[in-house]
Protein backbone atom coordinates (compact mmCIF):
# COMPACT_ATOMS: atom_id res chain seq x y z
CA UNK A 1 0.00 0.00 0.00
CA UNK A 2 0.92 3.64 -0.70
CA UNK A 3 0.01 6.21 2.04
CA UNK A 4 0.43 9.65 0.58
CA UNK A 5 0.03 11.59 4.23
CA UNK A 6 1.31 11.23 7.24
CA UNK A 7 3.19 13.10 10.46
CA UNK A 8 6.16 11.00 10.86
CA UNK A 9 9.27 13.31 10.05
CA UNK A 10 10.30 13.80 13.40
CA UNK A 11 10.34 17.24 15.71
CA UNK A 12 9.61 19.32 12.32
CA UNK A 13 5.35 19.95 13.33
CA UNK A 14 2.83 18.23 15.22
CA UNK A 15 3.57 15.15 14.65
CA UNK A 16 6.06 12.14 15.79
CA UNK A 17 8.06 13.86 18.54
CA UNK A 18 11.49 11.91 18.13
CA UNK A 19 13.80 9.23 16.21
CA UNK A 20 12.15 6.68 17.76
CA UNK A 21 9.05 7.76 17.41
CA UNK A 22 8.92 8.01 13.77
CA UNK A 23 10.65 4.36 13.83
CA UNK A 24 7.99 2.76 16.03
CA UNK A 25 5.43 4.53 13.59
CA UNK A 26 6.92 3.06 10.33
CA UNK A 27 7.36 -0.56 12.19
CA UNK A 28 3.61 -0.35 12.45
CA UNK A 29 3.08 0.82 8.96
CA UNK A 30 5.45 -1.69 7.70
CA UNK A 31 3.35 -4.53 9.53
CA UNK A 32 0.04 -3.22 8.14
CA UNK A 33 1.30 -3.25 4.47
CA UNK A 34 2.28 -0.01 3.67
CA UNK A 35 5.33 -0.13 1.56
CA UNK A 36 5.93 3.41 0.50
CA UNK A 37 5.22 5.73 2.93
CA UNK A 38 4.95 9.47 2.14
CA UNK A 39 6.35 12.24 4.46
CA UNK A 40 4.17 15.17 4.63
CA UNK A 41 5.34 18.11 7.31
CA UNK A 42 2.69 20.98 7.58
CA UNK A 43 3.51 23.96 6.13
CA UNK A 44 1.14 26.38 7.62
CA UNK A 45 2.16 30.02 8.15
CA UNK A 46 1.91 30.98 11.22
CA UNK A 47 2.25 27.57 13.39
CA UNK A 48 4.74 25.63 11.23
CA UNK A 49 6.63 27.94 9.24
CA UNK A 50 8.48 24.88 7.44
CA UNK A 51 10.56 25.42 4.71
CA UNK A 52 11.05 23.32 1.57
CA UNK A 53 15.29 23.63 2.14
CA UNK A 54 13.99 22.45 5.89
CA UNK A 55 12.22 19.80 5.26
CA UNK A 56 14.48 18.09 2.50
CA UNK A 57 17.11 18.60 4.92
CA UNK A 58 15.20 16.95 7.42
CA UNK A 59 13.68 14.27 5.01
CA UNK A 60 17.47 13.13 3.78
CA UNK A 61 18.79 12.98 7.70
CA UNK A 62 15.93 10.98 8.23
CA UNK A 63 16.15 8.66 5.47
CA UNK A 64 19.51 7.70 6.39
CA UNK A 65 18.12 6.44 9.78
CA UNK A 66 15.65 4.57 8.14
CA UNK A 67 18.17 2.96 6.28
CA UNK A 68 20.74 2.26 9.62
CA UNK A 69 17.21 0.69 11.04
CA UNK A 70 16.85 -1.73 8.29
CA UNK A 71 13.19 -0.63 7.46
CA UNK A 72 12.00 -2.34 4.21
CA UNK A 73 9.98 0.59 3.41
CA UNK A 74 10.34 3.50 0.57
CA UNK A 75 9.86 6.91 1.87
CA UNK A 76 8.64 9.97 -0.36
CA UNK A 77 8.50 13.56 0.33
CA UNK A 78 5.63 16.11 0.14
CA UNK A 79 3.75 18.66 2.38
CA UNK A 80 0.30 19.56 3.38
CA UNK A 81 0.17 23.41 2.90
CA UNK A 82 -2.65 25.37 4.47
CA UNK A 83 -4.92 26.97 2.51
CA UNK A 84 -4.45 31.08 1.97
CA UNK A 85 -2.50 33.13 0.15
CA UNK A 86 0.60 32.46 0.94
CA UNK A 87 0.61 29.63 -1.43
CA UNK A 88 0.75 31.94 -4.08
CA UNK A 89 4.36 33.19 -3.34
CA UNK A 90 5.16 29.61 -2.30
CA UNK A 91 4.20 28.40 -6.03
CA UNK A 92 5.54 31.50 -7.69
CA UNK A 93 9.65 30.61 -5.73
CA UNK A 94 9.48 27.32 -6.62
CA UNK A 95 9.14 26.46 -2.46
CA UNK A 96 6.26 23.62 -2.51
CA UNK A 97 7.98 19.83 -1.83
CA UNK A 98 5.70 18.77 -4.28
CA UNK A 99 3.96 15.33 -3.70
CA UNK A 100 4.13 14.26 -8.07
CA UNK A 101 3.39 15.20 -11.35
CA UNK A 102 0.22 13.94 -12.89
CA UNK A 103 -0.30 15.20 -16.50
CA UNK A 104 1.84 18.14 -16.73
CA UNK A 105 0.38 18.67 -13.14
CA UNK A 106 2.28 18.82 -9.86
CA UNK A 107 0.29 17.76 -7.29
CA UNK A 108 0.49 18.40 -3.73
CA UNK A 109 -1.85 18.32 -0.30
CA UNK A 110 -4.03 21.16 0.25
CA UNK A 111 -5.40 21.20 3.99
CA UNK A 112 -8.53 23.43 4.44
CA UNK A 113 -9.40 24.45 8.45
CA UNK A 114 -10.98 22.22 10.80
CA UNK A 115 -14.80 24.40 10.88
CA UNK A 116 -14.33 26.97 7.55
CA UNK A 117 -13.75 27.58 3.75
CA UNK A 118 -12.08 30.76 3.33
CA UNK A 119 -13.74 33.22 1.32
CA UNK A 120 -12.31 32.98 -1.85
CA UNK A 121 -11.05 29.74 -1.71
CA UNK A 122 -12.40 28.58 -4.94
CA UNK A 123 -10.45 31.56 -6.82
CA UNK A 124 -7.20 30.46 -4.94
CA UNK A 125 -7.76 26.57 -6.53
CA UNK A 126 -8.38 28.09 -10.27
CA UNK A 127 -5.28 30.41 -9.89
CA UNK A 128 -3.23 26.88 -8.68
CA UNK A 129 -4.53 24.85 -11.55
CA UNK A 130 -3.86 27.84 -13.84
CA UNK A 131 -0.24 27.19 -12.75
CA UNK A 132 -0.43 23.57 -13.78
CA UNK A 133 -0.66 23.33 -9.94
CA UNK A 134 -3.21 20.34 -9.11
CA UNK A 135 -4.58 20.29 -5.29
CA UNK A 136 -5.57 17.06 -3.41
CA UNK A 137 -7.86 18.08 -1.01
CA UNK A 138 -7.13 16.28 2.34
CA UNK A 139 -9.92 15.11 4.66
CA UNK A 140 -12.81 17.19 3.71
CA UNK A 141 -14.94 15.32 5.36
CA UNK A 142 -13.43 16.51 8.65
CA UNK A 143 -13.92 20.35 7.50
CA UNK A 144 -17.32 21.24 9.19
CA UNK A 145 -18.15 23.24 6.33
CA UNK A 146 -18.06 20.67 3.95
CA UNK A 147 -19.47 18.10 6.52
CA UNK A 148 -22.68 20.15 6.32
CA UNK A 149 -23.32 22.42 2.83
CA UNK A 150 -22.08 19.25 0.80
CA UNK A 151 -22.44 22.10 -2.46
CA UNK A 152 -18.96 23.84 -1.23
CA UNK A 153 -17.42 20.42 -1.72
CA UNK A 154 -18.83 20.01 -5.27
CA UNK A 155 -17.22 23.28 -6.55
CA UNK A 156 -13.76 21.66 -5.54
CA UNK A 157 -14.50 18.16 -7.39
CA UNK A 158 -15.70 19.99 -9.94
CA UNK A 159 -12.82 21.99 -10.50
CA UNK A 160 -11.08 18.30 -11.17
CA UNK A 161 -9.12 18.79 -7.18
CA UNK A 162 -8.97 15.10 -6.23
CA UNK A 163 -10.16 14.02 -2.42
CA UNK A 164 -8.38 12.11 -0.09
CA UNK A 165 -10.31 10.78 3.05
CA UNK A 166 -8.68 9.75 6.34
CA UNK A 167 -8.59 5.93 7.47
CA UNK A 168 -9.93 6.71 10.95
CA UNK A 169 -12.67 8.51 9.56
CA UNK A 170 -14.00 5.41 7.90
CA UNK A 171 -13.48 3.55 11.34
CA UNK A 172 -16.02 6.41 13.43
CA UNK A 173 -12.55 7.63 15.29
CA UNK A 174 -14.18 11.32 14.46
CA UNK A 175 -17.68 10.38 15.02
CA UNK A 176 -20.67 9.16 13.15
CA UNK A 177 -21.69 12.37 10.54
CA UNK A 178 -17.66 12.09 9.87
CA UNK A 179 -18.20 8.40 9.25
CA UNK A 180 -21.43 8.82 7.07
CA UNK A 181 -19.49 11.23 4.60
CA UNK A 182 -16.73 9.47 4.00
CA UNK A 183 -18.83 6.63 3.31
CA UNK A 184 -21.03 8.99 0.56
CA UNK A 185 -17.65 10.19 -0.81
CA UNK A 186 -16.65 6.39 -1.30
CA UNK A 187 -19.96 5.46 -2.82
CA UNK A 188 -20.27 8.20 -4.95
CA UNK A 189 -16.70 7.39 -6.35
CA UNK A 190 -14.95 11.12 -5.49
CA UNK A 191 -11.63 9.83 -3.74
CA UNK A 192 -9.17 9.51 -4.75
CA UNK A 193 -6.85 8.06 -2.31
CA UNK A 194 -6.95 6.86 1.56
CA UNK A 195 -4.38 7.59 3.93
CA UNK A 196 -3.66 7.58 7.32
CA UNK A 197 -2.62 11.15 8.21
CA UNK A 198 -0.59 9.49 11.35
CA UNK A 199 0.39 11.96 13.53
CA UNK A 200 2.10 9.67 17.02
CA UNK A 201 1.66 5.95 18.39
CA UNK A 202 -1.21 6.61 20.72
CA UNK A 203 -4.74 8.56 19.34
CA UNK A 204 -3.64 9.04 15.57
CA UNK A 205 -1.53 5.92 15.06
CA UNK A 206 -1.07 4.56 11.76
CA UNK A 207 -4.30 2.62 10.77
CA UNK A 208 -4.52 2.50 6.96
CA UNK A 209 -5.06 -1.38 7.05
CA UNK A 210 -8.14 -0.69 9.31
CA UNK A 211 -9.63 1.97 6.88
CA UNK A 212 -9.24 0.27 4.05
CA UNK A 213 -10.49 -2.86 5.36
CA UNK A 214 -13.62 -1.00 5.76
CA UNK A 215 -13.98 0.69 2.72
CA UNK A 216 -13.90 -2.37 1.28
CA UNK A 217 -17.39 -3.24 3.38
CA UNK A 218 -18.78 -0.06 1.35
CA UNK A 219 -16.97 -0.66 -2.41
CA UNK A 220 -15.73 -4.05 -2.51
CA UNK A 221 -12.03 -5.12 -2.66
CA UNK A 222 -10.76 -4.16 -6.02
CA UNK A 223 -11.91 -0.40 -5.78
CA UNK A 224 -10.88 0.14 -2.33
CA UNK A 225 -7.53 -1.84 -3.16
CA UNK A 226 -6.71 1.10 -5.36
CA UNK A 227 -7.57 3.62 -3.64
CA UNK A 228 -4.57 2.62 -1.73
CA UNK A 229 -2.60 1.29 -5.18
CA UNK A 230 -2.46 2.70 -8.28
CA UNK A 231 -4.26 6.20 -7.61
CA UNK A 232 -1.85 7.44 -5.04
CA UNK A 233 1.22 6.24 -7.21
CA UNK A 234 -0.30 8.22 -10.14
CA UNK A 235 -0.05 11.21 -7.62
CA UNK A 236 2.86 10.83 -6.58
CA UNK A 237 4.57 10.11 -10.42
CA UNK A 238 7.56 12.12 -10.87
CA UNK A 239 8.03 12.54 -6.87
CA UNK A 240 11.55 14.30 -6.72
CA UNK A 241 12.61 11.39 -3.99
CA UNK A 242 11.74 8.34 -6.36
Amino acid sequence: MIDIHSHILPGIDDGARSLDEALDMLRIAIDQGVTTQVLTPHIHMGRFNNTKQHIEQEFTKFKEQVNAANLPIKLLLGAELRIGPEIMQLINTDSVPWLGEVDSQRTFLLEFPRTEVPFGSDNLVRWLLSKNCLPIIVHPERNSTFLHNRDKLQTFIDLGCPLQITASSLTGKFGADVQQMTEELLEADEVSAIASDCHNLKGRSPDLFAGVEQAKTIIGNEKANLLVTNSPAKLTCNNAFH
